[in-house]
C-alpha cells in the first residue's frame, strides 16, 4: 500500500507492504530509538525530541526521501507470485509504486479507479472498473 495510515491492519489484512510508511511507527533521527504511535501527539514541545537531542518523526517517506527497501522488495515478490492481482483507488501515475504491476505475472488483473487510468490493460485478463473503489466492494460484499 502507498497509504500510511494503517487502515489495512485495522481491516484484518494480514499481509501489508507499507512503501511509504506508516503513522503509527516514529523513530529518533539521530539515534534509532523506536517510539509509540501517540509520543509525537503528547509531545509538549513543537518539535518532538528524543533524549539523545534529536528529531522524534513518524516512520514515513517524505518526498524525494528512498522508499524503504524491504517492503519494496516484498511488494514486488507478492505480485510476482500473485495469480490475480486487485488494484484498488489508485490512478497508476505516482511512480516507482506505479511501476510495480510491469511485475505482474498472474492471468487475471482487476484495477478499479474512480477515474479512467492512463494505460490499456490487456483485453482478454485485464478488466477496469471506473467507480469509487468503497462503492465497487460495497457492491461486492452484498452479492
Amino acid at each position: 500500500t502507498q497509504n500510511i495510515d494503517g487502515l489495512h491492519q485495522k481491516a484484518g489484512s494480514k499481509n501489508v507492504y507499507e512503501v511509504h510508511g506508516s503513522t503509527a511507527r516514529n523513530y529518533c533521527m539521530k539515534c534509532g530509538k523506536k517510539f509509540p504511535p501517540d509520543y509525537i501527539f503528547e509531545s509538549k514541545e513543537d518539535i518532538p525530541r528524543c533524549s539523545c537531542g534529536g528529531i522524534v518523526r513518524c516512520d514515513v517517506t517524505l518526498y524525494e526521501e528512498p522508499l524503504p527497501e524491504e517492503a519494496v522488495e516484498r511488494s514486488i515478490e507478492a505480485i510476482r507470485r500473485a495469480d490475480m492481482l486487485v488494484i484498488g483507488g489508485t490512478s497508476l501515475t505516482v511512480y516507482p509504486a506505479a511501476s510495480y504491476i510491469g511485475f505482474f505475472r498472474g492471468k487475471r488483473l482487476a484495477v478499479i479507479n474512480k477515474d479512467r487510468l492512463g494505460i490499456r490493460l490487456d483485453a482478454e485478463n485485464g478488466v477496469e472498473i471506473n467507480a469509487p473503489i468503497g462503492e465497487v466492494f460495497s457492491y461486492l460484499n452484498r452479492q
